[in-house]
């Protein structure tokens, strides 16, 4: 076969059209690298060989645009490259040039994303790990980077955000402390480290719930108790809502 014509399609592709009435479309890099701009002959044996150096380049240029975006772990450019299409032996391929090329590598990557989580999203240190892990880092690298972040600075974020919490979240102080340490110990910080940086707090109850509480359980049973009994009964169920005993005086006392 011999190719008569070439006509640019893009920055870097080609139609070649051949003497057989065929169109093929390969990369620059491709025909340059076959000297066909010389030889303009191809055998059905080397059209093969160029198409599988052809889906090469496809592979390795849109990796290349997916890591352009922003940077990449190994499994992420796999997972992309499959779903395009992509198949196994060509995706290895592929990945092994980036890597060799310095546009791929886990261990920039997992220091590059620990040190965004820890500037700017909400996460401590054991959330930050498990998405590490749902990004396939491998778990020596991921305790490597892991280990260098200081525990003064994972302190300072915690104290930062315990802050803005106890402005946010209300109710009953005791139900106050184990919705806090709930919700930091599912950001991924160190439960231990959680109930020490709340002790620095004097935690207490809202007070207009625990007027709104005492007065909806005073509503609903007292045709039920007498006086006496529905303090009793009222002071039970307030305490099981989390409200300390202080509390519990202070309130039925007001509403004498």
């Amino acid at each position: 076969m011999k190719i008569i014509k070439y006509k640019k399609i893009s920055n870097n592709k080609y139609n070649l059209y051949l003497d057989n009435n065929d169109t093929i479309t390969l990369y620059e890099d491709v025909i340059v690298n076959n000297n066909l701009l010389l030889t303009k002959k191809i055998d059905n044996d080397e059209l093969k060989v160029l198409l599988n150096q052809n889906n090469e380049v496809y592979a390795y240029e849109i990796a290349l645009r997916f890591i352009t975006i922003k940077m990449r772990s190994k499994k992420e450019v796999y997972d992309y490259l499959l779903k395009k299409n992509i198949s196994e032996y060509l995706i290895d391929i592929t990945i092994n040039k980036l890597i060799k090329e310095g546009y791929l590598n886990d261990f920039n990557f997992c220091k590059a994303y620990v040190n965004d989580q820890m500037l700017l999203s909400n996460f401590g240190p054991y959330k930050i790990k498990n998405n590490l892990i749902k990004y396939g880092i491998d778990s020596d690298i991921i305790n490597e980077v892991i280990g260098d972040i200081k525990e003064e600075v994972v302190k300072e974020k915690l104290s930062k955000l315990v802050k803005k919490q106890i402005k946010i979240k209300k109710g009953s102080v005791n139900l106050l402390k184990i919705k806090l340490i709930n919700y930091f110990t599912n950001l991924g910080f160190d439960k231990d480290m959680i109930v020490k940086e709340l002790s620095y707090y004097d935690l207490k109850s809202d007070p207009q719930k625990l007027k709104n509480d005492y007065d909806k359980l005073y509503n609903k049973y007292k045709s039920k108790y007498d006086e006496s009994k529905l303090t009793y009964f009222i002071a039970q169920k307030l305490y099981s809502k989390g409200y300390t005993s202080d509390d519990i005086i202070s309130v039925v006392k007001d509403n004498r």
